[in-house]
């Protein structure tokens, strides 16, 4: 599986792109990374340079990732998943528990996760009309230009919800869709002992706004961050705040060290502050 290593610290942090994405999903984020901090951006299967999966059943897939990330032989690793990633982190997270690694996970972030599938996507998995749906929707310049046109009050002024479609394969994104749609209900997860935060954008879809609350429902304890603003897209909208959370205990970056001054200069800095701070001056 394609994964792009940036960074060389001690703290792993592995980043899930979502529906349509691939691993430079959240090259917004790592321009300024912590130098304690190595992040792993993963094509998931059938994206990007990664292979397609030979199953597209869910589990299977999240095992498979959750393999390499404990080859990564990392502990404590924040699972960082964009979108539809955000699901995949859990799964992943899932998996590496159920196989004994559960050392390998720290901490899980998901930035304006779903929790199932709209039914508005659920129009492009009906057969025949739903490819035709998605066609019209993703898969041509017009098509597309009018989606962003519709979603506006979605994404902020200067991204688009749909660039990613240019470049990805149109049938591994309907079989990515499908893979979703089946993945089950969010309180399957109940239970799983891992801190959780979400990253939301304050006008991002309702039904995301809807999925933290079934996600707050799983566990109860969980962060929510709510950026005021900020659409579907917080990593490429907001990048510093979500920089700010993900990072967040891992590390800040080192500054310049200050030059030291010479012993000369040190010597008549002193002598200058003792004449002007002398008590020879005439007061009233």
């Amino acid at each position: 599986m394609h994964r792009v290593r940036t960074g060389r610290g001690g703290h792993g942090v592995v980043g899930f792109h979502g529906w349509s994405g691939d691993h430079t999903t959240f090259d917004p984020l790592i321009q300024k990374l912590p130098e304690a901090v190595s992040f792993y951006s993963f094509d998931l299967p059938g994206c990007g340079k990664s292979p397609k999966p030979k199953v597209w059943e869910i589990r299977s897939v999240a095992r498979s990732i959750a393999e390499e990330v404990a080859a990564l032989g990392k502990e404590k690793v924040t699972l960082v998943g964009s979108c539809t990633g955000g699901l995949m982190a859990l799964f992943v997270a899932r998996e590496l528990l159920e196989m004994g690694r559960g050392g390998v996970v720290g901490r899980l972030v998901m930035i304006d996760p779903f929790a199932v599938c709209p039914w508005y996507f659920g129009i492009f998995l009906i057969p025949l009309f739903g490819p035709l749906m998605y066609g019209v929707t993703f898969a041509n310049p017009l098509g597309r230009w009018i989606t962003d046109l519709f979603l506006k009050e979605r994404r902020g002024s200067s991204v688009s919800l749909t660039e990613s479609f240019v470049r990805v394969d149109h049938r591994v994104s309907l079989a990515t869709l499908r893979m979703f749609e089946r993945a089950g209900e969010p309180e399957q997860f109940r239970g799983m002992d891992i801190p959780v935060e979400i990253i939301r954008g304050e006008k991002t879809f309702t039904a995301v706004k809807q999925a933290v609350e079934r996600w707050r429902g799983v566990w109860p304890e969980m962060s929510v961050h709510i950026l005021a603003g900020v659409g579907h897209l917080p990593i490429e909208e907001a990048s510093e705040a979500v920089r700010k959370i993900v990072f967040q205990g891992l590390g800040e970056r080192k500054t310049a060290k200050k030059s030291r001054m010479s012993s000369q200069a040190a010597r008549e800095l002193r002598e200058l502050r003792n004449e002007l701070t002398r008590g020879d001056s005439v007061g009233s």
